[in-house]
């Protein structure tokens, strides 16, 4: 067994016997791995703080050869992020986007640009939308794991510019009127709602979060974002269904108010 040394997140952790924990992590250096953390439950019940979710560590495993799930003999944090837990909505937003991840990526598969996507999402999360965070963290993942939708050009002829655009769920690309019979479900997209998607993709992540999107074109972009991921995930992940319902909690009590 070779002992690695890398930086992680801990995307989720779960019991595993009587003392110990399966946690799964993405480190910076060998992308998602799953390790059993021994000894670290006390009768039971977890010891608070270094294999919380979003925390990020510093951790020692043995490699298994022959297994997806080693050994983690280590673990110091380095940072907490505890203002994660500061609201109901950006505590269940955090949840979200670990989940996402580990749901998107494949284990032992390096990819340091996701590592440092989701440190930026978990330092900046507590100080922007937590609608806004969700958008722009769904579109970079799927951009630096290669899934994002084909946004250049009409799937069907391959125009470019298009004035009337028309995007399909199904085949994750858009249509022009002309090709729109090729995929009869794809539906109008607003050109305003295009070109933030390809802002998110094309700056740096602290010009992207600057922009100021339309409340029509930010639902928009929503609503085209979990439904594509809903299908090519074979469903809404439970993080996001906890997601939705406490938006809802939440606009109902503005309405009341």
């Amino acid at each position: 067994m070779a002992i690695q040394k890398s930086e992680a997140f801990v995307l989720k952790s779960l019991p595993f016997r009587t003392s110990s924990l399966l946690v799964t992590t993405f480190t910076r250096s060998f992308g998602k791995v799953k390790g059993v953390a021994k000894g670290v439950r006390k009768e039971g019940i977890p010891r608070p703080g270094t294999f919380e979710p979003f925390t990020l560590l510093e951790i020692v495993f043995y490699e298994k050869i022959r297994s997806e799930i080693h050994l983690i003999s280590e673990a110091s944090i380095l940072e907490s992020f505890n203002p994660l837990r500061s609201n109901l909505e950006t505590l269940a937003t955090a949840y979200y986007l670990a989940e996402l991840v580990d749901q998107v990526t494949q284990p032992h598969d390096p990819h340091e640009a996701i590592f440092d996507l989701l440190h930026f999402a978990f330092q900046f999360l507590p100080t922007l939308s937590p609608a806004f965070m969700v958008l722009f963290f769904e579109t970079r993942l799927l951009h630096e794991a290669g899934l994002l939708p084909h946004l250049e050009s009409c799937l069907g002829c391959g125009e470019k510019g298009l004035e009337k655009i028309y995007f399909s769920q199904k085949h994750g690309a858009l249509f022009c009127s002309k090709c729109r019979h090729k995929s009869p479900g794809a539906k109008a997209l607003n050109p305003g709602a295009l070109e933030a998607i390809r802002r998110v993709v094309s700056e740096s992540p602290s010009e992207a979060i600057r922009q100021s999107l339309d409340p029509g074109v930010e639902k928009e972009i929503g609503n085209l974002m979990e439904g594509f991921l809903s299908d090519r995930l074979g469903g809404r992940l439970r993080s996001r269904r906890f997601l939705n319902q406490v938006r809802s909690l939440k606009l109902r009590s503005v309405k009341i108010s």
